[in-house]
């Protein structure tokens, strides 16, 4: 195949679960493809404009307004002008919640189009609400129009179809996967001091604000407990207010981003790793420290849950309170071996690997298949 585009409105350095998941397929898709492009949005306007990854995509950034990192609003003459020189045979669009992969979506009329919405099931922030509920008749006609969509786990898909009947007809699963290879170079051992770590996005939903209370009544049990919070979003300046009110300034390690080699340093160093968000469409965070065989600590609810009924993670039980949290992470902590998840995924974590093929099967299907949408 000649040519595969994927848009998403952002792309490592910055972290997340969609950038994430872009940067592994995008890393992996020149085995298939002569040329493999990313388009994406730089908010804050300080990395290359063009950028060739080794033995991997050529980037494209344009500049974006991105109000409180929720929304990023392209400039479109610059976003347009790189879409067209992408001029891809498959173009593979990220995200429902912003706006980058929606808008080339209407912008490209001969690409063969591919959606995976990463869908949570839910708004989690007042702004998200006013602007999904401005642009959903325009989601819908996206949804329409693309030839395929893919979602990462069948609570996203059950939340799509529900939002959407019409994608219903146009659905594929693949999970999310995580690095297998580079994974097996770290492995967990119990720190001596107690560890917890969460990494990302620090938004509303996440309740890492939660982990915070949790945190300050674990440190009067025992003052040497420790936690890591990694991200950046909206609320750092909130949750930097809060840990000050709880007596918690200089106790907390704040990093606001980590490259994959450092995120498994962390993950292998917690004693554990917790994830509290009540709406998630997967759960990469979750996935690659159970790969790791730390104990993770998972909200019981959407896509989380497959972990929970897996075995592979603890289930706190929402609505997520502090108090929820401080008695799970105190069980846990009292015996850190035994919550080390044993491996055996059920098929819930899958490689990179795996998910690339599977990913490329449906666009070769698609191709196949001469129909693509009406422009």
């Amino acid at each position: 195949m000649d040519s595969l585009a994927f848009v998403s409105a952002r792309y490592p350095p910055y972290i997340g679960g969609i950038e994430t998941h872009v940067s592994e397929l995008a890393t992996r898709a020149s085995s298939w493809f002569k040329r493999v492009f990313v388009l994406t949005t730089d908010p804050l306007g300080q990395l290359p404009r063009a950028q060739k990854a080794p033995d991997g995509p050529q980037i494209y950034r344009v500049r974006s307004f991105a109000p409180r990192e929720n929304f990023h609003f392209p400039q479109i003459q610059s976003f347009a002008k790189r879409l067209r020189e992408c001029h891809s045979e498959v173009l593979h669009l990220h995200g429902i919640h912003d706006l980058p992969g929606p808008i080339a979506g209407f912008m490209e009329s001969e690409s063969c189009l591919v959606f995976t919405p990463h869908f949570a099931g839910n708004i989690y922030s007042r702004l998200g609400r006013f602007f999904f509920a401005a642009y959903r008749p325009i989601i819908k006609k996206l949804i329409q129009r693309v030839d395929g969509i893919i979602c990462v786990s069948q609570f996203e898909a059950s939340s799509l179809t529900n939002a959407f009947p019409e994608s219903k007809r146009k659905i594929h699963i693949i999970h999310n996967g995580v690095d297998f290879g580079r994974l097996s170079r770290y492995k967990w051992r119990e720190p001596v001091q107690p560890s917890i770590l969460f990494a990302g996005r620090l938004e509303r939903h996440k309740n890492v604000d939660k982990v915070i209370s949790a945190f300050a009544t674990l440190r009067k049990d025992n003052p040497s407990t420790r936690l890591t919070i990694v991200g950046r979003g909206p609320l750092r300046g909130e949750l930097g207010q809060l840990s000050t009110s709880l007596g918690l300034e200089g106790k907390i390690q704040w990093i606001d981003g980590a490259e994959k080699g450092r995120m498994y340093e962390l993950y292998s160093s917690s004693t554990v790793v917790v994830m509290p968000s009540e709406f998630e469409a997967y759960g990469l965070v979750a996935a690659e420290a159970i790969s790791l065989g730390v104990p993770t600590i998972v909200a019981n609810s959407t896509a989380l849950s497959d972990f929970v009924s897996s075995g592979l993670a603890q289930p706190v039980d929402p609505p997520i309170t502090g108090e929820k949290l401080h008695e799970r992470i105190s069980q846990v902590l009292q015996d850190p071996a035994a919550f080390s998840p044993k491996w055996n995924s059920g098929g819930v974590i899958l490689s990179w690997d795996d998910v690339a093929a599977k990913t490329v099967a449906l666009y070769e299907s698609l191709l196949d298949s001469g129909r693509f949408h009406a422009a």
